[in-house]
């Protein structure tokens, strides 16, 4: 009787495991491209729009921008380990470590960077050649927030096709 215990429990454990993985990967993978849609699709536009100015949008807009680089460089590191935990292939472990790398560039180098010359560029002091520096910063900028939101909605593909060959 207790063999029959023991082998229920290794069995659910077998089980339990692999759902839990499965669970903590759509709960990032859910909460990074929810949250980037959000930005990019409410609060990033309703800033430019409500504020007296570019400036003061951007001054709100840094500190929100600020936290999902910051979460997306972390939720790449864990959905890549949710991804070789779960035995998902190079793919899935290497595309989210990329787009980690991403933002954590996007972030320290790109940002930091626009931060540094954005009182410059709408103060008394602006020039044209800073005023380009910031256009193509923010450009830049831009382009690597959406090549990270269209690679999360591609890993959210390979995973739901992963998980859709699971189903019996």
């Amino acid at each position: 009787m207790s063999a029959s215990i023991d082998a229920r429990a290794a069995r659910s454990g077998q089980v339990a495991r692999p759902a839990l993985l499965r669970g903590l990967l759509w709960l990032l993978l859910g909460g990074w491209i929810g949250s980037w849609l959000l930005f990019a699709l409410v609060v990033a536009p309703t800033a430019f729009r409500v504020l007296p100015s570019a400036a003061v949008a951007g001054t709100l807009i840094g500190p929100v921008l600020d936290a999902l680089h910051l979460y997306g460089a972390a939720a790449g590191v864990a959905l890549a380990a949710l991804g070789r935990g779960l035995r998902r292939g190079t793919l899935r472990v290497a595309l989210p470590l990329a787009m980690a790398v991403a933002c954590l560039y996007s972030q320290f180098g790109v940002s930091a960077e626009l931060a540094e010359i954005r009182d410059q560029v709408f103060g008394p002091e602006g020039s044209e050649q800073l005023a380009a520096r910031f256009a193509h910063l923010h450009r830049l900028s831009m382009g690597i927030y959406s090549v990270v939101l269209l690679a999360a909605l591609a890993l959210l593909g390979l995973h739901a096709a992963d998980d859709g060959r699971l189903e019996p």
